[in-house]
């Protein structure tokens, strides 16, 4: 029969796995907690199925509560760049027709981005385009 410790140990590393996969930032909370308590229980510290709930429940839930908000936001910070709306003024060109109320596609600092006519023109393929502003990933443009 396999001891507890081993069992906690197992159950620590896949959710440690799991959560290096999927992200999200939760299982890993779980999969510390269960380390946690194989530790405590190879040390002799919890002994009973009880004591181990309990202790994996703090050792889970507490740093859980305490920093997943913090941690989250630590690691979504955005890499220093060009701050989002910095495309206002610069050049594109098109590379898929822009035309009134359709969304075509221009090409912008070597990538292509969703794009709208500002004026309600149709702007072919090849037109450079000022860019009038910018609004998530789509480029607001008008005809140089």
């Amino acid at each position: 029969m396999v001891s507890a410790e081993v069992m906690w140990l197992s159950v620590g590393v896949v959710l440690l796995l799991v959560e290096v996969t999927t992200g999200g930032f939760w299982l890993g909370f779980f999969g510390i907690g269960a380390i946690v308590v194989s530790a405590l229980v190879w040390l002799g510290v919890v002994e009973g199925i009880n004591g181990q709930l309990g202790a994996f429940l703090i050792a889970s839930v507490l740093p859980l509560v305490l920093t997943r908000r913090t941690l989250v936001r630590w690691l979504n910070k955005k890499a220093p760049g060009a701050p989002a709306g910095d495309a206002a003024g610069q050049t594109a060109v098109v590379v898929s027709e822009v035309g009134p109320r359709t969304v075509g596609r221009v090409e912008f600092q070597g990538s292509t981005w969703d794009a709208e006519s500002v004026a309600g023109e149709r702007l072919p393929v090849g037109t450079r385009v000022r860019i009038v502003r910018q609004d998530g990933t789509r480029l607001f443009v008008k005809a140089l």
